[in-house]
């Protein structure tokens, strides 16, 4: 065979793995422990499997004592809600089609491949498998067979579930060549990613047992092993042990994985299929020039002398014809010109022999050898089979250091089909990566998004999490794989730490569901997000040292930072606070506020966040304006060097009292003391919090007499006495400051004034608008309403938060408690933290950025996939319709919350989410559903035998219309 010209970045890179295996084996690591421990993980079959085997056999096939097997534990279980698939189907559905779904999700995991990355792509799903079990159950002579049945006995569907869950747009195929069809599915997936046919592969072997005849028929002709020990190439070996596997792995293109930094487990070299054909000893026998054939032909194909194969994961079943074969065909291909024996091995040994999913099983495990650079050792090996004893191999029984060679490392993997059909795979070693593992983050804080499908699964999540990301030296990898390589569920929380202790202690606590300073607390996401609002803080929201942390870590917000900066010095004519230095006086606050608001702007503007309404308390206008496009940066830095510096000049005359009064009450507090006319509400911040402003000894006495009273009262730092009386004086020269001002209308974001309490155009916020803005009242609760609908979420754009309690009790009062307020930073918060911290509050609403913090290019971290499974009861158990229809005339009531139960099921929503007044389709129940709605239905009683299926079909039916009918067909009603 010549081996076609092939660029080596276009060889497939295994960069995923998942399992399902005996022993409770289900991740790539647990399985490489596994191999180095050396246990044996087959065993009797246990009573609870032989009982749903049994009553299947002649009485001459009855075994005298239990077969030994591997088996996969519980291989009903099944979270069939997160895949939006209901009891009832899931209930028909092949064993092996919930497992390889389940498998496959932990594979992408395991690769850093989001699911919804692939949707829509030339991604293709071969599996190999070559059981037929449930078929045969599920079709047996009596059993009611559905569309919901057909499907879930279909071979086919075993590949075609997993392009339908997740939307694969590539080739789909089942491949059954018996023993070697996991490793055929590989060959073939290897040939399609290298043509360019797709850009990802998912290759899938599966094999469930859940008939013993089978099983008998192989003891009956003497290859299962007489001791319950599978030992390949064994003095004493004299047969095998049937076995249980779902093994996955996830492959792209060498190049591709390197560009997208992927782990790589190793790299495909190459690979040969071909057939024994008229073998002399039967169809169920080798051919050894058949194998010799493939071997030769593998490594052409690959490229490689064989001389440089440094170990062969075999067939190795450990049945006396398959060894003997198989090692004289070795021995004669890659055994020539050595000058020591090769090693080979057979993971069968551990494992029993997986049959459809063998090959892939073999795969894996040396792909995890090539990558920790260890030889896999086969346990049960004492002494080699005298035909092979005089061959240059040997069998590696204990974990060996890998041969070193000066060169990249290489393996084959032997797969053998009973009729004929056989693969030869080459694996070689992944390209030499940089150093990793060391901490590069610096100590810097990230943001890790934490999701899943409820609550219960989300706590369950971070408990599994917790000890991994406790363990991994790196927290930006972290981060990386948890923002860029995972979906995010409706069921968000996030963890926002600098240190990987910080973030394991954050995830413990949700799944202890109590807080942690490090945690932004579950919410469930919006599925449709609302409007985005922004709210700029007044004066008040400085403190020294703000802006330093965020003007460091965010490169955004330090270019936006600078540009205004120089803006502002443009017209100031000196240079204005930075970053670092104190906030000595009212002026430098104002300075400071702004240039903050406008950095903390632009840094969310690259996050991804443009908001379609805006408002500011009083100075926070003029960022506002900015922000919508109103203002320009030269004419925004006008209005906030003229108005400053005016405000200034009566720092000697007063100053501001925050209070926890009603506007009314605030009123009346002042003309209590006498002092109308001469102290004003300046601001009314929230229903009970309202800013008083005026002259500095009316002010204290105010403030002296409500703490009195026991009410809060509060001077701002580096006040001035702004929207009273004290500012009149100052309009005029405002007014010639601003002259030319030349404002224009926005797109897509509206102002919202605390002047005018409500939207104002942009182009009306010219040297007028700003005049009557210095001295009238700031009504911002009244521009919060008017900015703000139910569904809406605020973002409070400050160094410090003043207007977040405000805005909560302004919009519950308004009948918008749903509306979420995402507060800045608190006292003693570091900035670029609590904007990080507003960042997660976002997407777990249901707003992910655009652009997530760290790096995509980061190597993927084996972060947990966490399963809510039960097994599957018959769907009318779940429902408990049978139950209530087992009365002669049934209670309608309780018929109808059968029915909800049922549908809510079927849909994959909480009962209490099912409107029964809301027609079905309107309930999420598709066409496809309606079939099992129906099943499910029909058998719940003899009497709904004849369920008519147009009752489901009928865009106005309702659950009380079925309700109606499911009663009327029970009592004997004609409908």
């Amino acid at each position: 065979m010549k081996r076609p010209s092939r660029d080596p970045a276009a060889r497939p890179a295994i960069i995923g793995i998942g399992c399902r295996l005996p022993g409770g084996l289900h991740t790539p690591t647990g399985l490489w422990e596994a191999l180095h421990k050396g246990e044996t993980l087959t065993g009797p079959i246990p009573q609870d499997r032989w009982a749903r085997m049994s009553g299947m056999l002649h009485a001459d096939q009855q075994p005298d004592r239990p077969w030994t097997a591997a088996l996969i534990e519980d291989i009903d279980a099944f979270d069939h809600q997160v895949f939006g698939i209901n009891a009832h189907e899931a209930a028909e559905m092949d064993p092996q089609q919930r497992m390889i779904l389940e498998v496959v999700v932990e594979a992408l995991a395991d690769a850093g491949i989001a699911p919804s990355s692939l949707d829509g792509t030339r991604t293709g799903v071969w599996v190999g498998a070559a059981n037929v079990d449930h078929a045969t159950l599920g079709l047996a002579p009596g059993e009611q067979v559905t569309m919901v049945t057909a499907s879930g006995v279909s071979h086919a569907i075993l590949a075609n579930r997993v392009s339908y869950q997740f939307n694969l747009r590539g080739p789909s195929i089942t491949v059954d060549t018996a023993c070697s069809a996991s490793a055929t599915a590989l060959h073939l997936a290897r040939q399609s990613l290298e043509i360019g046919e797709v850009d990802t592969a998912i290759v899938v072997g599966s094999q469930i047992t859940l008939l013993p005849s089978v099983t008998a028929a192989f003891d009956g002709a003497g290859v299962l092993a007489s001791d319950g020990l599978c030992r390949p190439f064994d003095a004493d070996g004299d047969g095998y042990v049937r076995a249980e596997a779902v093994v996955v792995t996830v492959l792209r293109r060498l190049g591709d994985a390197q560009e997208n930094s992927d782990r790589i487990y190793s790299v495909v070299r190459g690979s040969a299929a071909n057939c024994d054909g008229r073998s002399p000893a039967g169809l169920y026998a080798p051919n050894p020039p058949a194998h010799e054939d493939l071997l030769r032909d593998a490594y052409a194909d690959a490229g490689i002398d064989p001389a440089e194969v440094d170990y062969v994961q075999c067939h190795g079943t450990g049945t006396k014809a398959g060894d003997s074969s198989e090692g004289r065909s070795l021995a004669r291909v890659l055994g020539r010109d050595r000058d020591e024996a090769l090693p080979i091995g057979s993971v069968k040994a551990l494992l029993g022999h997986g049959e459809g999913a063998a090959g892939l099983v073999g795969v894996v495990c040396t792909a995890l050898g090539l990558y920790h650079s260890v030889l896999p050792p086969t346990i049960h090996h004492t002494r080699m089979r005298p035909t092979l004893s005089r061959l240059p191999l040997r069998v590696v029984t204990e974990p060996e250091p890998w041969p070193r060679s000066g060169r990249p490392r290489v393996a084959g993997v032997s797969a053998f089909g009973f009729g004929g059909a056989n693969v030869h795979i080459v694996l070689e070693q992944a390209p030499d990566v940089a150093p990793g593992g060391e901490d590069r983050s610096g100590g810097e804080t990230h943001v890790v998004p934490v999701s899943a499908a409820s609550h219960e699964r989300l706590a369950a999540t971070a408990a599994a999490r917790a000890p991994v990301v406790d363990a991994e030296p790196n927290l930006a990898s972290v981060a990386a794989t948890a923002q860029h390589r995972r979906d995010h569920a409706e069921v968000r929380a996030a963890v926002v730490a600098a240190t990987p202790a910080e973030a394991a202690a954050a995830l413990r606590a949700l799944a202890e569901r109590r807080p942690h300073p490090a945690l932004v607390p579950a919410r469930t996401a919006a599925r449709r997000p609302g409007p985005l609002a922004f709210m700029f803080s007044g004066h008040g929201s400085q403190y020294d040292g703000m802006a330093e942390y965020a003007y460091r870590r965010f490169a955004p917000f330090r270019e936006a930072f600078d540009a205004a900066r120089a803006e502002l010095a443009a017209v100031l004519g000196r240079a204005p606070w930075r970053p670092g230095e104190p906030v000595a006086d009212f002026e430098t606050a104002q300075h400071a506020i702004w240039l903050t608001q406008l950095a903390q702007t632009a840094q969310w503007r690259h996050w991804g966040y443009r908001p379609t309404a805006v408002l500011g308390h009083s100075l926070g206008e003029v960022a506002a304006a900015h922000a919508a496009g109103a203002l320009s940066l030269p004419d925004a830095a006008r209005v906030v060097a003229a108005r400053s510096a005016l405000l200034a000049e009566t720092a000697p005359l007063g100053g501001l009292l925050v209070t926890d009064l009603t506007p009314g009450a605030a009123e009346r507090a002042i003309a209590g003391q006498g002092l109308a006319g001469t102290l004003v509400v300046a601001a009314v911040n929230g229903p009970e919090t309202v800013v008083v402003s005026g002259p500095e000894e009316p002010l204290e006495a105010l403030r002296a007499s409500l703490e009195e009273q026991g009410r809060y009262a509060r001077r701002v730092a580096h006040d001035v006495p702004a929207h009273s009386p004290a500012v009149e004086a100052l309009l005029p020269r405002l007014r010639a400051a601003l002259e030319g001002l030349a404002p224009v209308d926005t797109e897509g974001t509206v102002f919202h004034s605390t002047v005018a309490g409500g939207p104002v155009a942009g182009s009306r916020l010219d040297a007028d608008y700003w005049v009557r803005q210095l001295r009238a009242q700031v009504r911002f609760t009244d521009a919060l309403t008017s900015a703000v609908p139910a569904d809406a979420a605020v973002v409070e754009i400050a160094a410090r938060s003043t207007l977040s309690r405000g805005a909560v009790q302004t919009l519950a009062g308004a009948d918008r408690p749903e509306a979420v307020v995402i507060g800045a930073a608190t006292s003693g918060q570091p900035d670029h933290e609590a904007m990080l911290h507003q960042l997660a509050q976002l997407h777990t609403t249901g707003r992910p950025p655009e652009r997530w913090l760290t790096a995509a290019a980061t190597a993927p971290v084996a972060l947990p996939v966490v399963w809510q499974r039960g097994t599957e009861d018959a769907p009318e158990q779940t429902a408990d319709l049978p139950a209530v229809l087992a009365d002669d005339r049934p209670d309608p009531d309780a018929v109808r919350l059968a029915l909800v139960r049922l549908v809510a099921d079927t849909v994959g929503s909480p009962a209490e989410a099912v409107d029964s007044s809301e027609p079905l389709h309107l309930l999420g129940v598709t066409s496809v559903a309606v079939i099992g709605l129906r099943d499910a239905i029909r058998s719940a009683h003899p009497s709904l035998a004849a369920f008519p299926v147009h009752v489901l079909m009928d865009t106005a039916t309702d659950l009380a219309t079925v309700t109606d009918t499911v009663t009327g067909l029970r009592v004997g009603r004609a409908h």
